[in-house]
């Protein structure tokens, strides 16, 4: 008998220690109840006084690594990262980091500033161990996040998928995060295989695209009451609403094994909002695929 795992596999980008303090808990409860398996966060604040991933995933016995684990950095110039759990320890985990693919950051100086030169940019990925006897290659990201940055951000697409390549397992990878570009955008497009950059293409599902359970999907809103402020400072049209949130999931292509099928996926944390990003949550059921004899 072939067995089969099905994983939930969350998305979330947390927003720092902005609004009220309520916020945080509300953040806590809320990922709890959704009782994922694996978690990619965004803009998780990490210092030497508060540790966010910490306090979030408390008592959910997951296994979580902030970027500030596996790469160099001082945490007390530090306000933010990125984050990614497991309900599995990870056998090994890895980062990389993304702003040597950048350019945006000599035009907002101020936010590299805020945000340890650019840093936050980056892949972490986690090799994690499914009870059903396979490895997945699980991984957390986090590209440039201005919308005049897409040239950037294609080129950090590239180098997010050639660190999957190098670090792929048997099970397909799963590569989550806030991408800050909507479906139609090249870095989008690249990912999920409708595009071609420098004579290169691959090819990952988007969750979304493929089980999503009705409506755009839109992760960042105008009409979320925690965006609304951010939505008017960095955009200045209003309303506004785009889908920047993802779950990619490894094509057969890559891993003729091992089938992934995306059995659900929906928007999640809205009501009440928890950040002023929406999260994404997908069911993906991971099964050993028959070999012919």
């Amino acid at each position: 008998m072939t067995e089969s795992i099905t994983l939930r596999v969350l998305t979330l980008n947390l927003w720092n220690l902005e609004g009220e303090r309520s916020r945080q808990e509300l953040l806590r409860d809320g990922i709890a109840a959704l009782r994922p398996d694996l978690v990619a966060l965004q803009e998780v604040t990490r210092t030497a006084a508060h540790d966010q991933l910490a306090e979030v995933l408390a008592n959910s016995g997951l296994y979580r690594t902030h970027q500030l684990d596996v790469l160099d950095a001082d945490i007390s110039a530090e306000r933010f990262g990125t984050a990614l759990a497991s309900r599995w320890q990870p056998t090994a985990i890895e980062g990389a980091d993304l702003a040597a693919n950048t350019s945006w950051l000599q035009r907002y100086p101020s936010v590299g500033a805020v945000a340890g030169d650019g840093r936050f940019q980056c892949a972490l990925a986690a090799i994690i161990p499914l009870p059903i006897g396979l490895e997945m290659l699980f991984m957390a990201v986090k590209p440039a996040p201005p919308l005049d940055a897409e040239a950037d951000r294609v080129a950090q697409a590239c180098a997010i998928t050639e660190f999957e390549r190098k670090l792929r397992r048997a099970a397909p990878t799963v590569i989550a995060g806030d991408f800050d570009a909507t479906p139609e955008a090249d870095s989008l497009r690249y990912l999920t295989g409708r595009a071609v950059v420098d004579g290169h293409s691959v090819h990952y599902h988007d969750a979304w695209a493929v089980a999503g359970d009705g409506g755009p999907g839109h992760t960042w809103t105008s009409k979320n009451p925690l965006a609304a402020r951010v939505v008017n400072q960095l955009v200045g049209q209003v309303p506004h609403a785009r889908r920047i949130d993802y779950i990619l999931v490894g094509s057969r292509h890559a891993h003729p094994g091992v089938a992934a099928q995306i059995r659900r996926c929906q928007v999640v944390l809205t009501q009440p909002a928890v950040s002023d990003h929406y999260g994404v949550l997908a069911e993906v059921e991971v099964e050993q695929r028959q070999r012919n004899p």
